[in-house]
């Protein structure tokens, strides 16, 4: 059997390309993402400290109370300290 026109070239093009395919394939690698310990471990104290509310109502309440009846007293050398440490971190 005779075939005219074959263009030999065009094979081996297609033949070359037909196994970069295959060795692309082999050579691709999934991503995947592993969560250390650690990590999870930082996870739920995040999770549990969004439980906990920011404000704590009690110890406000209190304050308040203090302030209304007068009996809010403030450690002037106390505040002092404060301000200073807080100035010098600035």
């Amino acid at each position: 059997m005779k075939i005219n026109n074959i263009q030999a070239g065009k094979i081996n093009q297609y033949y070359k390309q037909m196994q970069q395919k295959q060795t692309e394939k082999k050579q691709t690698k999934d991503d995947s993402t592993q969560i250390s310990a650690k990590a999870k471990e930082i996870m739920t104290a995040r999770a549990e400290l969004k439980k906990i509310p920011q404000i704590r109502e009690e110890k406000v309440a209190a304050l308040k109370e203090k302030v209304r009846s007068g009996n809010y007293q403030v450690d002037s050398k106390k505040l002092a300290a404060k301000i200073l440490n807080n100035v010098e971190q600035v």
